[in-house]
Order: structure tokens, then sequence, then C-alpha cells
């Protein structure tokens, strides 16, 4: 039995048109975000990391690929040394043959040796991020003390990563307000077709007595609920596919990309239907709302 603030005019076909449109819509930008957010977690981490240490690498052979036998080992003492008294550094230790094997394990695979292969002698530094050294000045330091060593900063490749994740922070903004956008513009459109469509039964309740509020409600209402239950089915179908794509890359995961979402993160995620449905609402409202006050 309908209830006695149903309208005949709220069935028609574009009714089965807007969920589904509104499914596409949150599931293609669900997943968007939701990827997005991971790559943006894993630059952001990767930053943090990179920030905070620095590699000093000892070459084993000389520039006519001899081994360096000894000398290499004089020259790690020698780097140690300098790091360890260099204000801002907390700390220096050298990578051992088993974590040399682990870092380069990705590349070359795990039942290669490091031992085997022409690689040098790393020696990671943890530095203070609040109270750095003068890079340039240990630089110098180690050029003029140990001839063989290098030293990485990351400084070129951090800035790139800022820059990448700005990126990527921007494409998510991007695909949220595009969303926006586009839900904007359907309901819009469908709920001028549907006006139309019903225009003699809206004139008809409307000489009944409805005022135009109440008959602009009922229409926000309805569009609000059909966006919401396309939009949780969109997100519902989304979320597994992530999932399924992290599950995939796991192993991988584990020492290249955040394969966690932070709590603000998964809000987002779980808000976009709610979204959807507010935003719904309030362009039917205004809308309908017009159109009434304008033609009748």
């Amino acid at each position: 039995m309908r209830k006695k603030n149903d309208f005949l005019f709220t069935k028609d076909a574009t009714r089965f048109y807007f969920p589904w449109m509104c499914w596409l819509m949150v599931f293609i930008s669900t997943f968007i975000c939701g990827g997005g957010m991971l790559i943006y977690n894993s630059l952001t981490g990767w930053q943090r990391g990179v920030s905070e240490s620095l590699t000093v690498q000892i070459n084993t052979y000389d520039e006519e690929g001899r081994d360096r036998g000894e000398l290499v080992l004089q020259d790690v003492e020698k780097a140690l040394s300098i790091l360890r008294t260099t204000p801002g550094v907390i700390g220096a230790s050298v990578l051992s043959d088993a974590q040399m094997n682990d870092l380069m394990a990705p590349w070359v695979g795990a039942d290669v040796a490091v031992t085997s292969l022409p690689v040098p002698k790393l020696i990671d530094v943890a530095i203070d991020a609040d109270n750095p050294p003068f890079l340039e000045q240990l630089k110098a330091d180690l050029s003029a003390h140990v001839p063989s060593a290098t030293m990485d900063s990351h400084r070129i490749w951090l800035s790139e990563l800022v820059q990448l994740s700005n990126h990527i922070l921007k494409l998510i903004i991007f695909v949220l307000i595009l969303l926006a956008t586009t839900t904007g513009f359907t309901v819009a459109y469908t709920t001028r077709s549907t006006l139309k469509i019903h225009e003699g039964v809206i004139k008809l309740v409307h000489m009944m007595g409805a005022k135009d509020l109440y008959i602009t409600e009922k229409y926000a209402l309805l569009n609000a609920k059909y966006a919401l239950f396309g939009s949780i089915l969109g997100t519902i179908t989304a979320l597994p596919l992530l999932w399924f794509i992290i599950s995939f890359f796991q192993k991988a995961s584990e020492t290249v990309f955040q394969t966690q979402y932070s709590s603000i993160q998964w809000g987002i995620l779980g808000g976009i239907p709610i979204v959807v449905a507010v935003l719904a609402f309030m362009t039917t409202f205004k809308t309908v709302l017009s159109y009434l006050r304008r033609f009748l």
C-alpha cells in the first residue's frame, strides 16, 4: 500500500538509470582515490625514511677492476670514525652481508650471494632530522680522508618524491571534485527529465494543495535515497578490487609499498556515498524548487 506522502511520478525509467550512474562514478572514484592514497602513503613513507638517513659507499674494486682487499676495511674504519664524530650524526653502521643479501634479493634473487658481486660496502648513517649535519663539509671530509668513499644524501630523490606525492594528492582532490561535479550534473539532468515527464501530475498535486517545499522535499529525499544506494554499491564493489590488487602485490608491498590506510583515509573512502547522497539531495532540492517557482 502506497503511503499518503508518496507520489505517482516517482516511478519512471530514469530511476533505474540514476543509481547505476552513481554506482559507476563512485566505483571509479573509490578505486582511483584508494589506489592514489596507497601510493601517497608509500611516497610519504619513503620521504620520511630518506630524510633521516644517508648512505656512504666504500668501493671494493679500484678503477681497473681489481679487488682492493684489506684497504676496504681500513677505509670503512676511517669513514666510520669521521661520521660518528660529526655533529648531527646519530649513528653509523656497516651493513652486514646478510643485510646486503636482503637488500639485493628483489633485484638479483635470494639465491645469489652479495659477496660474489662487485658491490660496494654500505654504511647506513642516521642523522638528526631537527639538527642535520652540514653535508657539504661532511662530504669534503670524507673525500679528503677516504677517497674511495661516496656519499648519497638522497636530496635529489627526496625532492622528486615530495613533488610526486604532491601531484598524487592533487590528483585525488581532482577526482573528488570531478565526482561531485559529474554527480551534480547527472542529478540535475535526471531531475529535469522526470519533472518534464510528470508535469501534468505535478500540476494536479499542486492544485490539490501540495506546497512547493513539500513536493521539493519528497523529490530530494527520493533522489538522495537512490544516490545512496548506488554509491554504497559502488564502494562495496570497488574495495574488494583494491584488496585483490594489494594482495597480488603483497610480497613487494612489504618493502616497497605502504598497504595500510589511516583512519582518516578510511573515513574518506567510507564517506563518499554519504557525500554523494547529500549532494544529490541539495542539487535536487534546488532544481525542483526552481522549476516549481518558475513554471507553476
